[in-house]
């Protein structure tokens, strides 16, 4: 039976597969078996996942129907046999001496887990690799030393990455530490990252760096603009852990209320600029909740993430769309509604007629005066040059979508006065 498992997740991972599990080969610490999960994967990774197993042993394939990351996990945490576990991402790589190191430290001060400080990693273009190192904490004093994260609990603000560590495999099965199923969800290692806090007395942090965090991999769900909900639904599942568990702990709410807010302000700068006033509905609702149930804290926030999170409709209206005067009157009696220009103006005069128009009565199109050549997109949307509109100039209403009185604003509006459009307003609804 191995020391440790060491759990890969993979899906569509091709591209960056081979690198991966190369670094885990070459680790100084030979006693592991790797459980790689191939989660429906599409692409080439199952045979190359194949082609691995093939040469050496220790690895062990698993192909599955795609059920997402979560259910994906505990199916890999069911099977591991080590008395250890370690995850590694399959777009990600570890240093050599990782395992051996934290092998070390788990059993010397016979630890729930060990975790360490990360690299964040990019490809350049000549083939080197960039590499940031990123700390857990500021804090010095939580390092290099043995504690108990829930009589230290600011602990629970260190970086809440689950991969940069080694986790002792009795801590997951006996306190049934699992990862929250979500189907199709993201983040779904923050209900795993939060477990493994609450259920631990012994854990230690250290200030080396041994796991690279590949930035550049533009397939990662993280980056989905459409996933709205992700991030309330694992700390939803977070609460429903402290509620289940009689959790009489007033600061261990308060931070995970602050936690929930910090990851609504990450969502709310990366979900598609359509979804974000619902979802700050969602913000505005939740405070409303947790002020009823005095689990609400706003200590820790900035000045800036506290007028966000205290207003966030009116924040998302006024400071991030904008745009206000572009409303259903504006674009009433058009059938075709032409966006030109597709900057951070377009952007967000998309989003006001996406959120105005009427369904099946109207459409929009984004425009600029030349594509180079190039394909573009604005908001999700297709952008066409100006001149593939003209055919739809005469039930068309464009919006100059630049800066008013800039020298854009005068060569565009001369542009579409030569190509005879005649119904133009600009980005204030002022007609032109």
């Amino acid at each position: 039976m191995a020391k440790i498992s060491i759990l890969v997740p993979v899906y569509n991972a091709d591209k960056y597969l081979g690198s991966c599990l190369d670094s885990i080969l070459a680790q100084t610490f030979t006693d592991f078996e790797v459980i790689c999960m191939d989660d429906g994967s599409t692409d080439n990774s199952g045979c190359i996942l194949d082609e691995y197993a093939l040469k050496d042993m220790r690895i062990r394939v698993i192909h599955k129907a795609n059920s997402g990351y979560g259910q994906t996990m505990n199916i890999a945490v069911s099977l591991a046999s080590g008395k250890y576990i370690g995850i590694v991402e399959s777009d990600d790589t570890i240093e050599k001496d990782m395992y051996q190191t934290l092998y070390n430290y788990v059993v010397q001060y016979d630890l729930d887990f060990v975790k360490t400080d990360h690299y964040a990693t990019w490809d350049n273009d000549d083939g080197t690799i960039k590499k940031q190192y990123i700390k857990l904490t500021d804090d010095a004093t939580m390092y290099n030393r043995v504690l108990n994260p829930n009589e230290e609990l600011w602990s629970y603000f260190l970086q809440k990455f689950t991969w940069n560590a080694l986790y002792k495999r009795e801590l997951l099965i006996n306190n049934h530490i699992k990862y929250n199923e979500t189907p199709g969800a993201s983040y779904q290692d923050n209900g795993f990252w939060f477990q493994t806090f609450y259920w631990s007395e012994r854990v230690m942090f250290l200030n080396r760096a041994f796991y690279n965090y590949r930035q550049d991999n533009q397939n990662s769900s993280i980056h989905s603009k459409q996933k709205v909900y992700a991030m309330k639904d694992e700390y939803d599942f977070i609460r429903d852990i402290m509620v289940a568990n009689d959790e009489k702990c007033e600061e261990l709410y308060h931070i995970c209320f602050h936690l929930r807010m910090r990851a609504y302000l990450l969502t709310l700068g990366r979900i598609d600029m359509t979804l974000k006033p619902e979802f700050a509905r969602v913000i505005e609702r939740e405070c409303s909740y947790f002020e009823e149930t005095k689990e609400v804290c706003y200590d820790w926030l900035t000045d800036d993430q506290l007028r966000i999170i205290k207003n966030p409709v009116r924040y998302i209206e006024d400071d991030v769309i904008g745009c206000r005067n572009i409303t259903k009157e504006t674009i009433a009696g058009f059938c075709h509604i032409i966006i030109y220009g597709a900057g951070s103006y377009g952007e967000r005069i998309a989003c006001r007629v996406k959120l105005a128009m009427e369904d099946g009565r109207q459409s929009m199109q984004v425009a600029v005066t030349d594509l180079n050549g190039s394909d573009m997109e604005c908001l999700g949307e297709k952008v066409y040059e100006i001149t593939d509109c003209v055919k739809y100039k005469d039930n068309s209403l464009v919006i100059v979508a630049v800066k008013e009185n800039s020298s854009a604003y005068y060569d565009m509006l001369y542009c579409l006065r030569k190509l005879g459009f005649s119904h133009i307003i600009s980005v204030s609804a002022r007609k032109l």
